[in-house]
């Protein structure tokens, strides 16, 4: 924690809680938003952690107050929004202006130069200056808490272009690329519509990814992820990632609180249901679904689902519930790697691990990548994963009677080693 000149937070509440009707409210709410933005800083194990300590509960208590507090992001606290039903104009302002201060406390104390608290501070205080019917001059802070937060960014051309290079690298998925361009495109043709005063037309931006295991929906989706940040449609663009057991639950009502608890933690970001199908084949997947549907109704400025699977049992899963077809207008399709763009795969990975192929084995390895799609357990680039592993360990259990290993030596890798390898252990 930096020195600094602003009051401490604790203080602060204790002190400006006071003035409000429900003064222990008013703290649990300061405390749920100096949490979650911590918890969404680059370095959020540590703060939180930290945080926790200053407050003196357990980490898990603390990480409790830090989901609760980051649905703040897009909806105004209840005591804010029962406030401004009441009518209470001075109270709504008095109100507002703590929030705000409150997110600048958070990021001066705990948070000192860190861009991912900054912009999750930025988001909430959006949220309670939008909601709250009062002037900017009235939400101004006062001296001893000013602090540079970030504001509310347009789109970042560099970021987003750097994603999508991200996704032109990638083996394949010609499909897939071309559709998250044109996706791209899309969005920016309707934000600078916007610019110009001109209506658009409520288009998705949700996602149904269809194709084999080991296709690289996940990969893909983690960029999707940085571009929607990138263009300002989500907040940060994390990924969540889960199936159908993750969502569901054994007893009734529980489905849909586990539901909740990770449509919340994705909020900014990007919900990723892997074999979302399975919802639909399991007593308390209908809960779960229309859970998400309501999920997406209500945060559809700040979430973002993608669901993925097999193409037949995607068309299952999307025609489940009513809402779903008009939630999902966009299908992507991961094709299987064709034998040479496997064959690239595993380059790419003995790149990055220091390792090349013995010359002049580049036909026999195109050949045992088309016998090993025909398996029924194939699974595309995690195939290509088990076996440069698996020709690794055959390398160096291959090496261990030589006495002085030349570098050429450890890094090459024979077509030998790969049979091992796709052999996998007898």
């Amino acid at each position: 924690m930096a020195d600094s000149p602003a009051p401490d937070l604790k203080r602060f509440v204790s002190d400006a809680s006071a003035m409000f009707d429900d003064p222990d409210a008013a703290a649990r709410e300061a405390f749920q938003i100096a949490a979650a933005i911590i918890s969404l800083g680059d370095a959020a194990a540590t703060g939180l952690a930290q945080f926790a300590q200053y407050l003196g509960w357990t980490v898990p208590e603390t990480r409790a107050l830090a989901k609760q507090g980051t649905v703040f992001r897009t909806s105004p606290p209840p005591t804010l929004r029962a406030l401004i039903a009441a009518g209470h104009r001075s109270q709504v302002q008095a109100y507002s202006l703590f929030l705000v201060q409150i997110t600048r406390l958070a990021c001066m104390q705990f948070a000192v130069a860190d861009a991912g608290a900054a912009r999750a501070a930025s988001a909430i205080a959006a949220t309670v200056t939008r909601t709250a019917p009062v002037s900017n001059t009235q939400l101004e802070p006062t001296p001893a808490v000013t602090t540079q937060i970030t504001p509310e960014r347009g789109p970042d051309a560099t970021a987003v272009g750097e994603a999508l290079d991200d996704l032109e690298r990638l083996v394949g998925l010609e499909d897939a690329k071309r559709e998250i361009n044109q996706q791209v495109q899309l969005i920016r043709i309707a934000q600078m519509r916007e610019k110009a005063g001109l209506r658009n037309p409520t288009v998705s931006r949700h996602l149904v990814f269809v194709g084999n295991p080991g296709t690289g929906k996940t990969t893909v989706a983690r960029i999707v992820g940085r571009i929607y940040s990138a263009l300002g449609v989500v907040a940060d663009g994390h990924l969540v990632e889960v199936d159908a057991s993750g969502l569901v639950a054994g007893y009734v009502g529980q489905t849909a609180i586990k539901t909740q608890e990770q449509i919340t933690s994705a909020l900014g970001g990007i919900l990723f249901i892997d074999e979302a199908y399975g919802l639909t084949r399991n007593d308390f997947g209908v809960e779960a679904i229309d859970t998400l549907v309501k999920g997406m109704e209500d945060h559809r400025d700040d979430l973002v689902l993608i669901v993925a699977g097999y193409p037949e049992n995607m068309r299952t899963f999307i025609s489940a519930n009513p809402g779903l077809e008009s939630r999902f207008p966009t299908t992507i399709t991961f094709a299987d790697y064709t034998a040479q763009e496997l064959l690239r795969i595993l380059v790419r990975m003995c790149e990055d691990s220091d390792y090349v192929l013995v010359a002049g084995i580049e036909d026999q390895a195109r050949s045992l990548f088309a016998d090993l799609a025909t398996r029924p357990d194939f699974g595309n680039a995690r195939t290509v994963r088990n076996v440069f592993e698996a020709a690794v360990r055959e390398h160096a259990w291959r090496l261990r009677d030589v006495a002085d290993v030349s570098v050429e030596q450890m890094r090459t890798l024979t077509l030998d080693d790969l049979t091992a390898g796709a052999r996998g252990p007898e």
